[in-house]
């Protein structure tokens, strides 16, 4: 999504490093920290300007500046009222890596992704080790890695609480033009006092080619080519695709197949492993609709169910290699269940209006006014869409705006920049 980026630098450091201070009880240095990182990134900001860097990497920056600024008002706050109990965190990579380990004698059932992070960390070792130690099965592992078969394999059941409390969020949208053509989508993820910042999810849309990479993004993570999850479709000889997902930290890229793919490269069914478990996408709802009701590959979004699987064959007869499955749901109360009745744990999930994009991805991070007159000439076949959303960024004084008299493919705007 941004290009080959050094993230191994001070200003990515500077970045995240106020947000761990947080999470450390230290709110006075965090303070101070927060000051630093927007002064720096508002300078990196006016001299990515002077550069040919891209308009959507700079935009990035800006993200980070706006949260950095939210966050510094919120912990000045909490200081002038003499306190900061009650003060609400945004989570961090540390956190993520302390759901991760394992304590030391804590006997509760593993979570998928610990498995996953334990099978990943086993098989890097194995590859690099050939030793007859190194390759020894962790007595955790050996339920799956020691199963003659996948119908062997232990059921997974969701740890979840049937009496927790739903969890709520505020999720908005906005959007920033960020090339000819194309627009930078983000959705924010945010406590139920519509607040604190929690997530982020920035995909690219691009009216000449789909959508093909999505990054969830922590509070600290707004720079490019940092993000909590990864997503992006590869392409495959033959037409075809593969969903790769990669999370911060690193438990292993997650490989999405889909069935279909040597003929009719639909969208769903799509399989993959997790945790030492089987898993598939399916499109349509759990009532049985069918996936025309609910969208496709070619309609602007699908429903999807998530099932766990424990064989899988060919359907007799098809010739578009279609895999039937004997798939597992899950129960209400988390247990395993076969019958085809099941419900899902619910969060409540509140979408407010969408945010403003003025003011959303503005900082006031401003260079000395100039007056100099630029004449902006489009390529042939450019919709008077495209050129006005290319005129829509420039810096205009619309008073001083001088348009030709009729629109045509190759159309000239004459402005001052003022």
């Amino acid at each position: 999504m941004a290009g080959n980026i050094d993230t191994n630098n001070d200003i990515y450091r500077l970045t995240a490093r106020p947000f761990i201070l947080e999470r450390e009880g230290e709110y006075d240095r965090a303070i101070k920290v927060y000051q630093n990182a927007v002064e720096i990134l508002c300078m990196s900001i006016e001299k990515f300007k002077k550069m040919n860097v891209r308009r959507v990497n700079r935009k990035m920056f800006e993200r980070q500046v706006q949260v950095h600024r939210d966050r510094l008002a919120y912990l000045q706050t909490l200081k002038r009222k003499g306190s900061f109990d009650g003060i609400v965190l945004p989570p961090t990579i540390l956190d993520a890596m302390e759901d991760l380990a394992v304590k030391d004698g804590d006997s509760s059932p593993w979570t998928l992704s610990q498995m996953r992070q334990a099978l990943h960390t086993y098989r890097s070792m194995t590859d690099e080790n050939n030793s007859t130690s190194a390759k020894e099965v962790p007595h955790h592992l050996k339920p799956i890695l020691e199963a003659s078969d996948s119908t062997q394999i232990p059921f997974f059941s969701p740890s979840l609480a049937t009496t927790a409390e739903p969890l709520t969020y505020r999720i908005t949208h906005d959007s920033e033009f960020v090339e000819l053509g194309a627009r930078s989508h983000w959705l924010f993820v945010k406590d139920a006092t519509n607040t604190h910042v929690l997530y982020a999810l920035q995909a690219i849309w691009s009216d000449q080619i789909p959508i093909t990479e999505a990054v969830l993004r922590r509070p600290g993570e707004f720079l490019p080519r940092v993000g909590a999850v990864s997503v992006r479709i590869r392409k495959t000889p033959g037409g075809s695709f593969r969903l790769v997902t990669s999370t911060v930290p690193d438990i292993g890229i997650i490989v999405e197949i889909p069935d279909r793919e040597a003929k009719s490269k639909d969208w769903s069914p799509r399989r993959f492993q997790y945790g030492g478990r089987n898993f598939v996408w399916r499109s349509g709802r759990k009532d049985s609709r069918e996936k025309s009701a609910d969208g496709g590959l070619f309609k602007s979004f699908a429903w999807e169910a998530l099932y766990e699987t424990k064989r899988v064959w060919p359907k007799q007869g098809s010739q578009t290699v279609y895999l039937l499955g004997e798939v597992i749901q899950f129960s209400e109360r988390g247990s395993a269940d076969a019958s085809p009745t099941t419900s899902v744990a619910s969060t409540s999930l509140l979408t407010a209006s969408p945010t403003n994009p003025a003011s959303a991805a503005t900082t006031s991070c401003t260079a000395a006014p100039t007056v100099t007159p630029i004449g902006v000439i489009t390529k042939s076949g450019t919709t008077l869409v495209q050129f006005n959303e290319l005129v829509a960024i420039l810096p205009q004084d619309l008073k001083s705006t001088q348009l030709t008299n009729s629109w045509q493919s190759n159309a000239r705007k004459v402005a001052e920049i003022g």
